[in-house]
This record gives C-alpha cells, sequence and structure tokens, in this order.
C-alpha cells in the first residue's frame, strides 16, 4: 500500500476528515463484511430489467431505447461521489441518468450494485478502509430510499395485493438487501411489512396477529441450519394463516436454493426478482388448490 494510501486510509481518503472512527474492524468483522458486500448486497442488487417467465413484448410495442452503458471508469467515478462528495452530488448524477433514459430498475439493478461491486473490490484488495466501505454502502441505502417511492410508482395498476412479511433471521444483521427486496415487491403490487431485530417469539406473535400471504427470511449462514428449520416450524406453527408460504432468501441460498425446500420453506430465492417470481408462483398454485 503506498504511503500517500496509508496516510488516507486507501485512495478514497476518508480518514483525513473522519479522524474519530475506526480505521479498520477485527479480522473476523472484515471477513464478515467482505462476504456481505459480495454474497448479500451485490447479488440482491444485481437485478437488471429482464421480463418475467412466460411473458414477451408485444409486437405493436415501441421498440425500447439502447441500453445507456456504463463504463469501468463511470462506476470509479460514482464511487469516489457516493464516498467523498455529498449526496446532493449523487443524487445529481443519477437524475442525469434518468434524464438520458436509464430506468430506476436499471440504476437500482446496475448502477448501485456495480458500485457495491467495486467497494467491495477495493476492499479485498486493501485499496479501501473500513470506513470507506461503511459510508458507501450507508449512501446506497440512502439513494434506494429516496428513488424507492418513485421506483414503487412504476408498478402496475390492477394487480392483486398479497401481504408479505419480510425479516432477517434472528440474530443476524444483514438487513440492507431486505431494503432492496422491499422495494421490488412494493412495486409488483405487493403489502410489504419489514421486520428488523425482531426476536424469534416476536416474528411468531406477529404472525399469530396479522394474515401475511408469506413470509421472507433472509439468512446470511451465521445461523446453523437446524436453528432455521425450527424457526420456520414454529412460524408456521404460530401463523394466523395455515397455510402460509415460506421462502429464504440470502448468502445460504444463493448457491443452494433447494436447500430450503430441505429446512421446511416452500421456496429458496437467489436474488429478489427470483423470489417475486417464486412468490407469484406460490400464490397462483395456492388458489389453483383452494
Amino acid at each position: 500500500m503506498a504511503a500517500e494510501d496509508q496516510a488516507g486510509y486507501g485512495p478514497l481518503g476518508l480518514a483525513n476528515w473522519c479522524p474519530g472512527l475506526p480505521v479498520e474492524p477485527l479480522p473476523e468483522l472484515r471477513d464478515d463484511l467482505a462476504r456481505t458486500i459480495e454474497s448479500e448486497i451485490i447479488p440482491r442488487l444485481m437485478l437488471a430489467h429482464r421480463l418475467s417467465p412466460g411473458t414477451r413484448a408485444s409486437p405493436l410495442e415501441a421498440p425500447a431505447p439502447a441500453p445507456i452503458l456504463l463504463s469501468p471508469a463511470d462506476i470509479e467515478q460514482f464511487c469516489e461521489i457516493i464516498v467523498r462528495k455529498p449526496l446532493a452530488m449523487a443524487r445529481e448524477h443519477i437524475d442525469g441518468l434518468r434524464a438520458r433514459g436509464m430506468t430506476l430498475e436499471a440504476i437500482i439493478g446496475s448502477v448501485l450494485s456495480e458500485t457495491a461491486r467495486h467497494l467491495g473490490q477495493l476492499w479485498e484488495s486493501d485499496r479501501c478502509s473500513f470506513v470507506d466501505v461503511t459510508v458507501g454502502l450507508s449512501r446506497l441505502q440512502q439513494l434506494l430510499r429516496i428513488y424507492g417511492p418513485d421506483f414503487e410508482g412504476d408498478k402496475a395498476a390492477g394487480e392483486p395485493s398479497p401481504r408479505i412479511l419480510l425479516a432477517a433471521i434472528p440474530g443476524e444483521q444483514h438487513t440492507f438487501g431486505l431494503s432492496v427486496v422491499e422495494e421490488y415487491f412494493r412495486r409488483a403490487g405487493w403489502l410489504v411489512e419489514v421486520e428488523i431485530g425482531g426476536s424469534r417469539q416476536g416474528l411468531v406473535e406477529r404472525l399469530g396477529a396479522e394474515w401475511f400471504d408469506v413470509i421472507g427470511l433472509s439468512a446470511s449462514g451465521e445461523t446453523a441450519a437446524p436453528s432455521i428449520a425450527t424457526l420456520i416450524a414454529g412460524l408456521r406453527g404460530g401463523s394466523l394463516n395455515r397455510s402460509v408460504q415460506v421462502v429464504l432468501g440470502g448468502f445460504l441460498f444463493n448457491e443452494r436454493p433447494e436447500l430450503a425446500r430441505e429446512l421446511g420453506a416452500d421456496g429458496g430465492a437467489r436474488d429478489a426478482n427470483d423470489g417475486l417470481i417464486q412468490v407469484r408462483s406460490l400464490i397462483a398454485a395456492k388458489k389453483i388448490t383452494c
């Protein structure tokens, strides 16, 4: 690492203006954060536009405009803005992309995801600090909250509004991905509730007091599989909806979505779009059997 990088704690130099914050976490936290970026945040942000199975564009529709392609230099520039500049500058950058024709789905699914990936690459190669990554991910979360309502407003009218409860497995801390999933489900017309930091008993009590069609649980791998199976059984047993559907997502199921069924869930999702497709299928199948 170059001397100037050591002095400023990476190429983004955040330690120069955040001297009171810790520069590097403990080794185990460092590994956990790297895994979070690569396996929890990025997969859930990588949700580029694609048609759902069984649908196709009408031949009478005007052809879609050519997508705006961003170079690695563009992503690096936006990453620099996210970490070092005022949030207003990041918003101006995104608004400029929208004015050029980039959809919010592409911005959330491509720009933010590639920025998170770039932060992860800087982190893994020791070119940025713990503070850099923390500030960058915080800004990405802020942008998601700012543009989420507009993204949600693009949803088609007249779609059904089933209810889904999204929650991290109690005891796990990786919740940023749930925010992205929330926006996608709201846009699709779902009524979404998010439970952050709740206990197992709290989740059971909420499911016993409110009707939900689906429970979406995120597991990063911090909780042992048998504990997840026990949790799912408890949630089903205490649910007001005796036939509630349970879908699992997160790092633990990115490579092995079939593990979800082995643990007693109805499905395992690789990302938010996959989860949306799965729960739609589950709801449709339930209507047929009723």
